[in-house]
Parts: C-alpha cells; sequence; structure tokens
C-alpha cells in the first residue's frame, strides 16, 4: 500500500477496498477544521490521486453536521501582531491549497454531508464530483455576515456552480440554503432525507468503484480544464484523453465483455 502522512486528531482515515475513507471527527466542534486537519486532507487526497488501489474517495463528517468551517478558535494572537501581509501567505501555504488538490486529483470525491456545511466546509462540499445532503443541511457563506470576503475558492465555485446571482445571494447576502434548495440550484449531485444519506452515498461510492478508473479520472480532468481553457485547447485535451483511456485494461475489457454478452468487469486500470 502506498505511503500516507501522518492523521491528526480529528480527522479518521480508512482504507476501505477500492474507497479511500476520509471523515472529520470533531463532532463537539461541529467538525470544524484545524491548521493540522487541512494540510492532511491536502497531502492524504494528494497521495491517493497516484494510488493504484484508490478508486473513490469518501469524504464524510461525524455526528449530526458535516463540518462548520474553520474553527477560528484555534487561532489565538500572539503577543506580537505579525507582519503585514500575514493573512495572505498563510492562505496560500494552508487552506488555498486544497480546494484545488480536490479538483485536480483524477480521482472521483463523493461528500455525504448533513447539518450544518458552514464556510470552507461548503467549499469541501462544492468541490467533490458528487455531494449528497440531507434535505434539510444548512448550507451558509456567513464571510459578510462577519464583516470579511470568501476564501478557499467560495467566489469561484457558488457561481459556476449556481450562477452570479444565486452566488451572490449566498456570498453577499449570506442567505443560508437547505439541502433540498441546493439540489434543485445544482450546487450538489442530490438531495434526500437525512437518514438516507448514507445509504444514498454508498450507492454512488461503489458504482465508481466499480468504474472504469482511468476513463472516469481523465473525464474529471477534461471537465475541470475546459472551464479555463480556449476549445481548440479543450479539443486537443479531449484528443489526448482518448488516446490514453483507449489503451487501458478497463476499455480491453468492455471490447470482450461486449463481445461474450455480458457486463463488464473493470479492474480500474
Amino acid at each position: 500500500m502506498k505511503a500516507y502522512p501522518a492523521v491528526p486528531p480529528g480527522l479518521v482515515v480508512d482504507h476501505d477496498g477500492p474507497v479511500l475513507r476520509l471523515r472529520l471527527d470533531r463532532p463537539e466542534r461541529r467538525n470544524s477544521l484545524t491548521d493540522p486537519i487541512v494540510l492532511a486532507l491536502i497531502d492524504t487526497i494528494d497521495a491517493a490521486g497516484s494510488d493504484e488501489d484508490v478508486r473513490v474517495i469518501h469524504l464524510t463528517g461525524s455526528g449530526d453536521n458535516f463540518c462548520s468551517g474553520f474553527d477560528l478558535g484555534e487561532r489565538t494572537p500572539g503577543p506580537e501582531r505579525p507582519r503585514v501581509g500575514s493573512i495572505n501567505r498563510r492562505m496560500y501555504w494552508l487552506v488555498n491549497r486544497l480546494i484545488p488538490t480536490m479538483l485536480h486529483t483524477q480521482t472521483p470525491i463523493v461528500c455525504t454531508a448533513q447539518g450544518w456545511v458552514i464556510g470552507l466546509g461548503l467549499n469541501l462540499v462544492l468541490a467533490s464530483d458528487f455531494a449528497v445532503v440531507a434535505d434539510d443541511a444548512r448550507l451558509w457563506a456567513p464571510f459578510n455576515n462577519f464583516a470579511f470576503t470568501p476564501d478557499s475558492g467560495a467566489s469561484w465555485l457558488l457561481p459556476r456552480l449556481a450562477g452570479v446571482t444565486r452566488a451572490k445571494e449566498m456570498l453577499m447576502l449570506g442567505t443560508k440554503v437547505s439541502g433540498a434548495e441546493a439540489a434543485d440550484w445544482g450546487l450538489v449531485h442530490r438531495s434526500v432525507p437525512a437518514a438516507d444519506v448514507h445509504d444514498a452515498g454508498e450507492v454512488l461510492i461503489q458504482r465508481l468503484a466499480k468504474a472504469p478508473t482511468v476513463a472516469v479520472g481523465l473525464t474529471k480532468l477534461l471537465i475541470q480544464r475546459g472551464l479555463t481553457v480556449d476549445l481548440d485547447r479543450h479539443l486537443a485535451d479531449e484528443g489526448f484523453a482518448m488516446e490514453l483511456s483507449s489503451r487501458s485494461e478497463d476499455f480491453k475489457e468492455h471490447g470482450r465483455s461486449a463481445q461474450e454478452k455480458r457486463d463488464p468487469e473493470y479492474g480500474g486500470r
């Protein structure tokens, strides 16, 4: 098995066959994130991207809430004021690496969430490839409510997923959105009753764990790159991805299964 970084308190990492399960585990703090947890998420997701045994990542939280954002209470100012620019330097080193890592890894990420989904926790949901949330979950981007501005990609993700008008409603007015509304807006894959979140997410996780992993990963890459490149570059990327996927073992397995009139059994290679 590939070597993974040490796991800090507040994060549970479980290697479950082809599924890498990451669980935020600070229910007494609504699973708020600390510096060590954010750094571990970055390193673990990055490592999973090159782990041949991992075909899907599952991100969830313990207890009644998914994540209440970054735990600002963990940061207390020292006796001296830091140099000007300290916030920018810290964000570059920490939270601004987490969302790109999730978006750029070719391993699909499924997030299951209920209860409060706030701030950075909201961005974790938005950056996942598939999010299954409880109908009554509460998605909230409270940055302006606290008199500061969005971070960790919120103002990039929300307009692309829900449109500019709804992004302004969430980011500038601080409107709380239910899980059912989030699904209707296109922010998440789907919403279900809270009691069904685990089962609905597990169906999706197992489907991806048995999917043609190379093709799925390259398709995720194409979708992500397509947001920022022109059509000519994108068509070239599609051609390159097709060249790679058509050489995969899963592509060959599809051909064999079609000839033998059976369902394909993809090995993720």
